[in-house]
């Protein structure tokens, strides 16, 4: 998995950096941990401090194009980034 950084924008306001690009891989898309733990090595950070939003590939091929946040502390992640909900025990799917 090789990545390519095209974009990359300072955002001091969020203490973030923003970052576009593209990953170019052998098999299948490789997954957000996977592109996570190549920009936390890249950027010098903890995969804790990065966020990758999407990754976006097309069918067949070995690029994908992602967009990524990777935060300066995991204090601003936490104030930044959106809670995610928690599922209810015990609760049935929708038929």
């Amino acid at each position: 998995m090789e990545l390519n950084i095209t974009t990359e924008k300072k955002n001091s306001l969020l203490g973030r950096t923003e970052v576009y690009g593209t990953v170019t891989f052998e098999g299948a898309t490789p997954s957000n941990a996977q592109v996570s733990e190549a920009l936390a090595k890249k950027y010098g950070k903890d995969t804790d401090t990065v966020v990758v939003k999407h990754i976006l590939g097309k069918f067949g091929g070995i690029t994908a194009t992602f967009e990524a946040d990777v935060y300066d502390t995991k204090e601003q992640l936490l104030k930044t980034e959106p809670k995610k909900k928690e599922k209810a025990a015990g609760t049935a799917p929708a038929a």
